[in-house]
């Protein structure tokens, strides 16, 4: 029965995502199996074709070298978590759908890291794509939901209020139509600003940020200063957009409310989650990080960050803010209707984490298939890294999310 639940969830939900929400956010392209596979030397390797096939599966896992801007260290924590690895590990040769096992669906959406977690006990683990455990992996957004939980500790500690605008913490952006949204509008990317998924689009608004973050080559004219300056479709509050300037705010905010530099709060944040080993985060013109995309860390680390999640120890605040679909603005669009048909359920969005309010899971998401999964009725973790051809392919989330929530419903769910 399980076997033909996801196999009508993966035919029905892929029609639907492909055909409405890949023109919204998603880019199909032209890329085939020949590019991903095909050899290549390190040499050929530029600024301009680093993320994409087949240089990505490598560039992605050594962004320490390719990061235009350089990166910053993320230590490891004081008393890293003890994993163990479970005596009868999940089986990926179990079929997903008939004729589909679990090992087609990791290879087929060119997964590098697959890990399933709880209670530190690895209960799978999956590596490829030349990927080895002790390598690091570009996060890409999903970095997003670690200046979330920042910002929302910061919440907790009183040294941020929610309520207060932007302008109100950090004086240059008084007069800025960012400076006018409040902090918790800038955690649920409804802050105004545009729209920003044009990241192939030269002179697009996204496609122009990443030259100040170091992903794009071009010429930057100041990381900070294009927030400032970044420009408004709607009022604060109003509607959900996906800006990369959102985040990267946060963590201007975050230094500014503390005095201390984003690497070395990621750093504490490291050790309360027991990270095992050290990570990096991209630099930008400025010399400041984004976190927007730019944490790179280990498969088990960004396990343990998601297990960390799913057993209740995040911030009150971040819980009590991905949790509240009263001031969810992600459902109400066209992406948010498409990830809904992908997850078989609605999708909601609060302080940089994504929500499952039907099955309690809270999600991190990003570009190239960097994703986790966080059951927070059961503690068990999934998460994945990933080398897709684009930032975001219909087919593979569809592929991805019903591998993901198979796993999850075997594990634990009834």
């Amino acid at each position: 029965m399980k076997q033909t639940r996801y196999f009508a969830l993966y035919m029905i939900a892929t029609c639907a995502f492909v055909s409405g929400f890949c023109t919204v956010a998603y880019a199909e392209t032209k890329f085939t199996l020949n590019d991903f596979y095909r050899p290549f030397e390190l040499s050929e390797i530029t600024q301009k074709n680093m993320q994409s096939w087949p240089y990505y599966r490598y560039t992605s896992m050594n962004w320490d070298e390719y990061g235009i801007f350089g990166t910053v260290s993320i230590m490891g924590a004081k008393s890293p978590a003890k994993l163990t690895v479970a005596d009868s590990p999940f089986d990926i040769e179990q079929e997903l759908r008939e004729g589909w096992t679990i090992a087609n669906s990791l290879t087929s959406t060119q997964t590098k890291g697959f890990l399933v977690l709880k209670d530190n006990v690895i209960l799978g683990e999956f590596y490829d794509n030349g990927f080895t455990q002790d390598q690091t992996q570009l996060l890409q957004s999903s970095s997003k939901t670690y200046a979330g939980i920042i910002a929302s500790k910061l919440i907790d500690e009183g040294k941020i209020d929610p309520n207060k605008t932007i302008d109100s913490y950090l004086a240059d952006f008084k007069g800025s139509a960012i400076g006018k949204a409040k902090v918790q509008h800038v955690l649920d990317m409804q802050a105004g600003l545009l729209p920003a998924t044009d990241y192939h689009v030269p002179g697009g608004e996204a496609f122009m940020f990443e030259i100040e973050q170091g992903l794009k080559p071009g010429e930057p004219t100041g990381h900070r200063k294009a927030i400032i300056n970044a420009k408004t479709q709607n009022a604060p509050g109003e509607i959900y957009n996906y800006n990369d300037k959102n985040t990267d705010l946060l963590a201007i905010l975050a230094e500014g409310v503390t005095g201390q530099p984003f690497n070395k709060l990621l750093s504490d944040l490291f050790d309360d989650f027991g990270a095992n080993s050290a990570g990096s985060i991209a630099l930008t013109v400025d010399g400041t990080a984004s976190p927007s995309y730019g944490i790179s860390t280990t498969l088990r680390d960004y396990g343990l960050f998601h297990q960390w999640i799913a057993q209740g120890k995040a911030p009150k605040s971040f819980y009590a803010s991905v949790q509240n679909l009263a001031k969810d603005g992600l459902s109400k669009t066209e992406s948010g209707k498409g990830m809904a048909t992908a997850f078989g359920s609605t999708v909601v969005y609060g302080s940089q984490g994504w929500y499952i309010p039907e099955r309690k899971i809270v999600m991190s998401f990003g570009s190239y298939g960097q994703v986790g999964f966080s059951d927070l009725d059961t503690g068990i973790t999934v998460v994945y890294m990933q080398d897709w051809e684009n930032n975001a392919v219909a087919t593979k989330t569809v592929e991805m999310a019903a591998c993901a929530l198979f796993v999850i419903d075997q594990l634990g769910k009834k």
